[in-house]
């Protein structure tokens, strides 16, 4: 894997800003709801300004090595996102991938090291701009990135790639339903999903995270285990697999990272504890008719 970058990041702002009609959000804030259309607009509109305050050769070259630029304790967390990912889609290295909702390629160029080609999509023009050029400057050559809607994936041909994948993108979809199927459609059949969700069982969500005085996801949407199984059984996954995981938020200092590490590690394995991780990381196969 890409060694550590020692880039410090700013606070990643990608759940803060969107809200959906045909989904409850798990917030005490409220906030005038809009279309699907206009929520895609936002996205559209926040991310060219994410964008726009990365756009320059320092932050392309950035950080050691191709992944984005992060904290250790982010690098930590879609480290082990990703591990988890590629544990419950078991897909072949030789193999054709898809990642939906790339942003900037935080997760993407991990993906990368793993599969022979890497297919990312993201709503934004501007993100997807800025990932390529960074694949550039680091001669990544078995990534594409392409612009496209996560409920809308029109441009890819059913049963295409070995495996899917999505992190922090579903949970922001205004359809997530509508997104479960397109990943369905694209995925060849005996081959496995794997996506994020927050937890809404976790108490960061809540009452630490507004103590600790972080900005609170108001348009975000936090899922139960019985959600998240629903989502995958509807679009036709079979196999579901849902594991909690990460009591670790990218917002721990370096010097309580090997702390958190050890939660994580323990944590993770008692059953009166793991239900109240951050995460939950769920996979699914795609059914081989007969």
């Amino acid at each position: 894997m890409f060694q550590q970058a020692s880039w410090e990041a700013s606070e990643d702002r990608r759940s803060r800003i969107w809200t959906f009609p045909e989904a409850a959000t798990n917030s005490p804030r409220e906030e005038k709801p809009v279309s699907s259309h206009e929520h895609k607009q936002r996205m559209r509109s926040f991310y060219a300004q994410e964008a726009a305050e990365r756009d320059d050769e320092q932050w392309l070259r950035a950080g050691g090595s191709p992944r984005v630029p992060e904290s250790r304790a982010s690098h930590y967390f879609l480290d082990r996102k990703v591990e988890m990912a590629l544990k419950l889609t078991n897909a072949p290295r030789a193999g054709r991938v898809l990642e939906v909702g790339c942003s900037f390629g935080h997760q993407t160029f991990l993906l990368a090291n793993h599969f022979a080609h890497v297919t990312a999509v993201d709503l934004s023009p501007e993100s997807i701009n800025l990932a390529r050029r960074r694949a550039v400057a680091w001669n990544v050559t078995n990534v594409a990135f392409e612009v496209g809607d996560a409920e809308a994936l029109s441009a890819l041909v059913d049963a295409s790639f070995d495996a899917v994948f999505s992190f922090s993108t579903v949970r922001f979809c205004p359809r997530p339903d509508v997104t479960m199927r397109e990943m369905y459609r694209v995925l060849r059949p005996g081959g496995g999903v794997a996506i994020d969700f927050p937890n809404a069982n976790c108490p960061w969500y809540g009452p630490i995270k507004k103590a600790a005085g972080v900005e609170t996801h108001i348009h975000d949407r936090l899922f139960q285990d019985h959600e998240v199984r629903a989502l995958f059984a509807q679009a036709g996954f079979t196999n579901v697999d849902v594991r909690p995981m990460l009591f670790t938020s990218k917002r721990v200092p370096d010097s309580l990272l090997p702390a958190f590490r050890i939660l994580d590690a323990v944590g993770e394995r008692m059953p009166g504890l793991r239900g109240y991780a951050g995460i939950l990381m769920a996979g699914g196969t795609r059914r081989v008719e007969r």
